[in-house]
């Protein structure tokens, strides 16, 4: 019989129903003498998880039942589970991966660089529980969405493969302000919520680096950097164990982790970077497969600490933030922003310091940040300061006046930190650090957005 995939799904989609009628008594009987699955729910809302584990070991036990008493009780319940076996099986890319072996299920299946043992009775679950995702007309559904999918390994041409299982993300996770909408950084790099990752992402990955409540439910300030990639399943005989060498994609990670810096200091809001995960699928792919859902690789960053009242609306990303981080970035080759990069990296830290002494960490941040910008030689670095940030932004005497004054200020606050508060006026300036650093970032920010996007001819 010559293969279509409309022809299979004609196939698959009537024994997939008529299995998950003969099954549902024999589940009820196999969770009487067990138990029933934890239910869950949330503000009302039914969110048990599809019972694939118990389904999976009720096919197991009818398909290998060896006394007579349990190949009569599960003989229904085989008859039901075999046909669709057996439709499986005829699909080119399983024949090949099974042979000719009666009674051999177990094949491998290669995604990326991992490899992973399954069988058959494991991928009609996952038909089963992407078909109870769907809802009306699942089982149809479902089926396309397999036989798109095997169809990967046996071509090299393109094949549509419903709801764009076959997409693939490298992903940077990290937390910031509230992202509401997803924006392209660069052909190839793209941010989105996390919380559009969900098929991609599981709660169980990120739980050691965020903080409680957000690990639960709340998702909000939880972004990713991605790099989609295409991929194609690749199946292979239970006894092949084909030597390969391991394929990586070049890194990404650098590209994202200065985008985030720079939109950080943009949005002037913190955004920290806590776990780079490679290869992740998404988990109906994984499903049909008969595979559990995996991340691939993954590399932590930081922990990051509750920063704020999660029950408060968050910081929110602006579009012109994004906007002017994206000018800023296409700059990255250019020579004036290799100078000022370890100044963009101190500037982002300052932003997110915390702790005992975090407001006298952003004060000195920053005023390292300004000597690298300016970079004053010699003595009287405070007033070289106020004159290099005067010219650089000032429109008139006025606006440079004022803006001396605020730098002059904060390098008080400055010096009060690092040498002391020796004496009433001392005391006084660091009672004044809060202010000093919001005004003092402000200025630094415009500047560094200033050397970086405008060309004057003058290197500081």
């Amino acid at each position: 019989m010559t293969y279509s995939l409309d022809t299979w799904c004609d196939r698959l989609v009537p024994a997939l129903s008529q299995l998950a009628k003969v099954q549902e008594p024999f589940l009820e009987a196999y969770w009487q003498a067990s138990s029933y699955p934890t239910r869950k729910s949330f503000n009302g809302v039914d969110e048990t998880p599809f019972p694939k584990d118990d389904l999976a070991h009720l096919y197991d036990l009818a398909r290998l039942a060896s006394r007579s008493a349990e190949k009569n009780y599960y003989k229904p319940l085989r008859e039901a589970l075999d046909p669709v076996r057996g439709i499986l099986r005829s699909h080119p890319s399983l024949a090949r991966a099974l042979g000719t072996r009666i009674g051999n299920d177990e094949f491998h299946v290669k995604i990326l660089n991992g490899t992973s043992l399954t069988w058959l009775t494991q991928i009609v679950v996952g038909l089963m529980e992407r078909a109870h995702d769907h809802g009306n007309g699942g089982y149809r559904k479902a089926a396309n969405e397999l036989g798109a999918i095997l169809d990967l390994s046996s071509t090299t041409l393109e094949v549509d493969v419903p709801n764009g299982l076959d997409l693939g993300y490298d992903l940077l996770l990290f937390h910031g302000p509230e992202i509401r909408n997803e924006f392209e950084i660069q052909e190839g790099l793209i941010v989105k919520p996390a919380a559009v990752l969900s098929d991609y992402l599981e709660r169980e990955w990120i739980r050691d680096f965020v903080p409680e409540e957000m690990d639960r439910r709340d998702w909000r300030q939880i972004g990713a950097v991605v790099r989609p990639f295409d991929w194609r399943p690749a199946f292979r005989r239970k006894t092949d164990y084909p030597e390969e060498s391991p394929s990586w994609p070049p890194r990404f990670e650098d590209d994202a982790l200065t985008f985030l810096e720079i939109l950080s200091i943009a949005n002037q809001t913190p955004i920290l970077p806590f776990i780079l995960m490679h290869g992740c699928v998404h988990r109906s792919a994984h499903g049909l497969l008969g595979l559990a859902h995996n991340q691939g690789g993954s590399q932590p960053i930081r922990q990051v600490g509750r920063r704020r009242d999660p029950f408060r609306a968050p910081p929110q990303l602006q579009n012109s933030s994004i906007d002017l981080a994206k000018q800023a970035y296409s700059k990255r080759s250019d020579e004036e922003f290799e100078r000022l990069a370890p100044v963009i990296h101190r500037l982002s830290e300052a932003l997110a310091r915390l702790g005992r002494f975090g407001a006298n960490d952003r004060i000195l941040d920053v005023s390292q940040s300004l000597e690298l910008m300016f970079r004053p030689k010699d003595g009287g670095i405070s007033r070289k300061l106020q004159d290099g940030m005067a010219e650089l932004l000032g429109v008139d005497e006025t606006h440079k006046d004022d803006m001396r004054a605020a730098i002059k200020q904060f390098y008080d606050v400055r010096s009060a930190i690092v040498h002391g508060a020796t004496d009433a006026r001392h005391k006084r300036n660091l009672e004044d650090r809060q202010s000093a650093f919001i005004s003092g970032f402000n200025l630094t920010q415009q500047a560094l957005f200033r050397m970086i996007l405008h060309d004057s001819g003058k290197r500081y």
